[in-house]
């Protein structure tokens, strides 16, 4: 199967399903489940297949991914509202909750725009943000804003390279069976980097299961 004909079937993925792909994929990527998907990656690729496209479709292609995120956020905030460090404990995320805490005690309601676009400590400052009641509606607020910003720039990054669709697709027919073998090893190191967190999770719960019965 050549490059040109994966591209193809992606994008008629996209043109069937691209709203709830993108919705998905904005929303688990926010979650601590983001690194078992590349959902800044997706998000991207939606903007690579709204160019050329009517104007709505790119509108919509932000807006899914933008309240995906958003939907995490809120969901999280919820949890810590209700739950308190419950689920923080089970995930073994004490480190990353400190983290947050920090951040939202020392920068207040600043770092909640920054710190959301942050990886590791967007979810858990949603969190805390609910533990500590932080007002509703200015944090609807800055979330909103932290993720419509988040999915307006990757929507945007692809949506520029997909001006470029024909160079890459001619670029890519030329490399053949070397990018095929760039395909397989990219997923070799996805599959790889999952499989040692999954593991350092595992080791880390034997290790604290030890503690308790000692």
């Amino acid at each position: 199967m050549e490059i040109s004909e994966i591209i193809f079937i992606v994008e008629q993925a996209y043109s069937n399903w691209g709203f709830l792909i993108l919705f998905l994929s904005s929303f688990v990527e926010t979650s601590p489940l983001g690194w078992a998907i590349p959902g800044g990656t997706l998000v991207a690729l939606g903007g690579f297949f709204a160019y050329g496209k009517h104007p709505l479709f790119l509108i919509g292609v932000i807006v899914s991914s933008w309240l995906g995120m958003l939907l995490t956020f809120l969901l999280a905030y919820y949890v810590g509202l209700k739950t308190g460090m419950s689920l923080a404990k089970k995930l073994k995320q004490e480190k990353n909750i400190e983290r947050a805490k920090g951040l939202l005690r020392n920068h207040g309601a600043v770092i909640l725009t920054t710190a959301l676009l942050a990886n590791m400590t967007r979810f858990w400052v949603s969190y805390i943000a609910g533990i500590e009641r932080y007002n509703i509606v200015k944090f609807i607020f800055y979330a909103s804003t932290a993720s419509l910003a988040w999915s307006s720039l990757l929507v945007t990054v692809g949506y520029f390279a997909g001006a470029e669709r024909d160079s890459l697709e001619k670029g890519l027919a030329n490399l053949g069976i070397i990018a095929w073998l760039l395909l397989f090893i990219a997923l070799g190191v996805i599959y790889w980097k999952s499989k040692k967190e999954y593991k350092e999770f595992v080791n880390k719960d034997n290790e604290d299961n030890k503690e308790r019965k000692s």
